[in-house]
């Protein structure tokens, strides 16, 4: 027995596509789909496109249980026959399946119908359409490895034209899109497919709850993604500042190799378990872990190294686990400068930290000249903001710019004039060691690893100020860089076992 539901209030906000041949080998396709219930998904429906009538009526019946728990109403993708068999609450289907107008006859007027469409011409034979149909399926927004791609990949600016067609067509008809969404990219995506105040009903993803590992957490950081578009303040809860110790996150180094010694010694200090591996083979099976993160320093450069650089990044961006970039020296000659650039193309970041010269070199500011890994830049704080904000909305990314006053700023949560911070304090002898910058990717690595990716900004200003006034006590007390890296080590070590506090380094958000 299906639910009873009314079709005019039907929440499409997070949609649920299932896709049983991605779930994680340790778990279960059903319990999978539950964690995702329980967690704010709205709308689930059941694709399958291997499985016999026999085995998917089974599994939709098994489904179907499950959906009725939460009050959630469950569509069958294509297969008019296994709905009805189970009496789902409605069905999908697409360009290539059943005429939206047989579906209708079929499955009686009081079920949801839903229909993809992939461009305008689509949208408008949905809209003229006898069927009466509910929703359009609107994709597919980016490429994705779920579905085999037959058509076009939209873009914001694809979908924006099918949303204009519905504007002025029918505009009470709701949306969804589809196709290459996750918690990274949902925000920015509904934002900019906005046809005036018109915009799509919700979102449809798949691997990323599906294959996720922590399907309740993905769920609710998916959800907090399609809020925010939606200006939902509550999308985002109070930040916390996190028990490194406690939580003992995971960090993989990716290093140079003058600061691997270094970066693992300050990541113990603060609580958290370094591991340093350039075996590509082991980076699927570091990305799985829960409380990880990926910290990537592009210092030492070989030909060799690319290759493993893109498949770290592949791997972790994969699994939505965080990554900060550090690209070291990235405009000291012209080969840094296009490997710098090909890493900002390829891979999405939390992080991407740097001295003054190397985050403008890396935002394509002009005037920009390097020496090895130190800087020669001379800009007012306006200028530096300016081209960090640029740089931080381009990415998607907290830039991190490092110096005797750090600059954070806010490229993941959407506002009208990026977030910034201005972090002082410190001492001298940080820039009389190496690796000082290196190990601080580290420590902000941690802290990303045990917090909302919704908290990249408040969790790198945690980090950065942690690491500051370690520097600053340390320096009271060292005769120079020698006893410096002894005493650095042992107040990173206290300060992170104490409650948050901080004396002498100052923090101005504007």
């Amino acid at each position: 027995m299906s639910l009873t539901i009314d079709k005019n209030t039907i929440d499409y906000s997070l949609y649920l596509v299932t896709n049983s041949e991605i779930v994680p080998e340790s778990l279960d396709f059903y319990d999978q789909v539950e964690k995702a219930l329980q967690n704010g998904v709205t709308i689930v429906q059941l694709r399958e496109k291997n499985l016999d009538t026999d085995h998917f009526i089974d599994r939709a019946r098994k489904l179907h249980q499950i959906t009725k728990k939460y009050n959630v109403p469950l569509l069958i993708n294509d297969r008019i026959d296994v709905a009805l068999a189970i009496d789902a609450e409605g069905v999908h289907v697409g360009q290539d399946d059943m005429a939206a107008e047989e579906a209708r006859e079929k499955i009686g007027q009081d079920k949801i119908l839903g229909v993809t469409v992939n461009n305008e011409r689509d949208a408008m034979a949905a809209i003229k359409s006898t069927a009466r149909i509910d929703y359009l399926g609107i994709g597919s927004a980016y490429s994705t490895t779920t579905k085999e791609m037959t058509k076009p990949i939209l873009g914001p600016g694809g979908i924006k034209k099918i949303l204009e067609v519905l504007h002025d067509g029918k505009p009470e008809m709701k949306s969804v899109i589809i196709g290459g969404l996750n918690k990274y990219n949902i925000t920015r995506t509904l934002n900019e497919c906005r046809y005036k105040d018109f915009c799509t009903n919700g979102a449809a993803v798949v691997s990323c709850i599906m294959a996720s590992h922590d399907a309740s957490l993905a769920t609710k950081e998916t959800l907090r993604s399609i809020n925010l578009a939606y200006d939902n303040e509550e999308a985002l809860h109070p930040y916390k500042h996190p028990n490194i110790v406690q939580e003992k996150p995971l960090t993989h180094f990716i290093t140079n190799a003058v600061a691997k010694y270094f970066s693992a010694n300050v990541c113990i200090a603060i609580g958290g378990s370094p591991i340093m591996s350039e075996l590509s083979e082991e980076f699927s099976f570091f990305a799985k872990i829960s409380k990880g993160s990926l910290c990537m320093n592009t210092g030492t450069m070989s030909n060799a190294s690319i290759h493993m650089y893109k498949k770290a990044i592949s791997e972790y961006n994969a699994h939505m686990v965080p990554i900060i970039y550090d690209p070291v020296a990235c405009g000291a000659t012209q080969p840094r400068r296009e490997i710098a650039k090909m890493m900002i193309e390829h891979g999405r970041y939390s992080v991407i930290k740097g001295n003054m010269a190397e985050i403008c070199s890396l935002a394509g500011a002009n005037g920009v000249t390097m020496r090895g890994v130190d800087s020669d830049l001379n800009l007012n704080d306006l200028e530096i903001v300016d081209i960090l904000s640029k740089l931080a909305v381009k990415t998607q990314a907290v830039i991190v710019m490092t110096g005797k006053k750090d600059i954070i700023v806010d490229g993941i949560i959407p506002t009208k004039k990026p977030r910034v911070c201005f972090i002082s304090g410190g001492h001298e002898l940080m820039g009389k060691i190496t690796a000082s910058g290196c190990a601080l990717g580290g420590v902000i690595a941690s802290y990303l690893a045990v917090c909302s990716y919704f908290h990249t900004f408040e969790a790198a200003i945690d980090a950065v100020a942690l690491y500051k006034e370690a520097g600053y006590l340390a320096g009271q007390q060292s005769k120079g860089p020698g006893t410096f890296l002894a005493n650095f080590t042992d107040e990173l070590y206290e300060l992170s076992r104490k409650p948050y506090r901080l004396l002498s380094t100052n923090i101005i958000r504007e």
